[in-house]
């Protein structure tokens, strides 16, 4: 049977063989503690599921929600970014999708055709190369290193990749290596990017995921034009991954666009699921610090024992993973193969992230400190 021709393009998704491998692992009745995928392990808020079961009662729950999202979720999140980031959004320059990563499908088709080219981090996210090329475009991967601190050169792009490209995907806080950006970057890469009339994309799905009693920051501060993207999601700060639940906001045009492709290709994110986000977005800082001190725990206890065991981590990140450096004598591959075999650890490979990520590994610290402290401790040292 002829199948798209752009699927043998495409490599199975990374996580998926890591599940399969730990569940191989568990099928030979072996301990395995999972530090590789960025599912918290947190319990959701009872005032969040409180909601969700609230809005089962309701009448109409179960019809077809708007296209765009409820009104009622739109204008939380408008709120939300006027309250924290300072930053004004009408109602038509926010859309609700079933999850982030939707989103970040959906923006390829809207802004781009097929031939063209999307910039892609890499160290990153592998959706955003591989949804560009499932829609046909080129990616063109820009290197993000240690010595720049994990942000892009700028300069290091030809112009000729420059002057067919129509999308910029950037990841901060970012995954895997938990860098952060600051204002003088996005003045920078926005400058940049209005130069070459490309679509500025962050996905900000860490953008609440830093130090306790840090200040957030997003991209769409810098934006005075209001010709950039920022995606955003309920997973991670308020541990609804499941729930898929997500937005975009930024760029009028672009909006607009990604709703089109939505109301193509899904009918919409269950109308219960989105009351219990409005109910999130309401909780109030001190949830939201409760939930960074639990990860700045965790970090603080791996960061201490990795330091005993040798082993080279980023230490300026932020988000809830270590980016880590495999220990001298050994292949990326021969170590993970040593922590599943010897300890019972599964980790994810830094070349999942990217070529340059061959010579890393990256923990996630979604497991409690105890958890963490147990695992790690038995290590070697290196």
């Amino acid at each position: 049977m002829k199948t798209n021709n752009r699927i043998n393009k495409v490599e199975e998704y990374h996580f998926k063989r890591i599940e399969e491998l730990k569940n191989n692992l568990l099928k030979e009745k072996k301990e395995v503690i999972d530090l590789s995928i960025g599912d918290p392990d947190l319990k959701v808020n009872t005032k969040i599921t409180k909601e969700l079961v609230k809005a089962l009662r309701a009448e109409g729950f179960n019809k077809y929600p708007p296209y765009e999202g409820l009104d009622t979720l739109k204008h939380q999140i408008i709120k939300y970014y006027e309250e924290i980031y300072s930053v004004s959004l009408k109602s038509d320059e926010v859309v609700i999708l079933i999850g982030s990563k939707e989103g970040l499908s959906g923006i390829i088709p809207a802004v781009c055709d097929i031939g063209d080219n999307v910039i892609t981090p890499m160290l990153g996210y592998p959706v955003y190369e591989t949804c560009s090329k499932l829609w046909g475009c080129t990616s063109y991967n820009i290197k993000l290193l240690d010595e720049n601190s994990y942000l892009p050169n700028l300069s290091d792009i030809p112009k000729s990749i420059l002057e067919k490209t129509k999308l910029f995907f950037i990841n901060y806080p970012n995954n895997p290596t938990g860098a952060i950006a600051n204002e003088d970057f996005y003045k920078e890469i926005i400058s940049f990017c209005d130069k070459w009339n490309i679509i500025l994309c962050n996905d900000g799905a860490y953008n609440e995921i830093i130090n306790p009693f840090e200040t957030p920051i997003s991209l769409l501060q810098f934006d005075k034009k209001k010709n950039c993207v920022e995606f955003g999601t309920f997973s991670k700060i308020y541990n609804m991954t499941g729930f898929r639940l997500g937005y975009a906001v930024g760029n009028k045009g672009v909006i607009g666009a990604i709703s089109k492709i939505k109301s193509n290709m899904d009918s919409g994110q269950f109308i219960p699921i989105q009351k219990a986000g409005i109910e999130a977005l309401k909780l109030d800082r001190d949830y939201v610090n409760s939930i960074r001190l639990i990860y700045q725990g965790r970090k603080t206890a791996a960061e201490n024992i990795l330091k005993q065991k040798n082993i080279d981590f980023f230490s300026k990140g932020r988000t809830f993973y270590l980016w880590c450096k495999t220990p001298q004598k050994f292949t990326t591959d021969e170590f993970c193969e040593q922590l599943i075999n010897n300890y019972g650890i599964v980790v994810t490979p830094g070349y999942c992230f990217g070529e340059s990520g061959k010579e890393y590994f990256r923990i996630a610290l979604t497991k409690s400190e105890e958890v963490i402290n147990k695992c790690l401790i038995k290590l070697d040292i290196y």
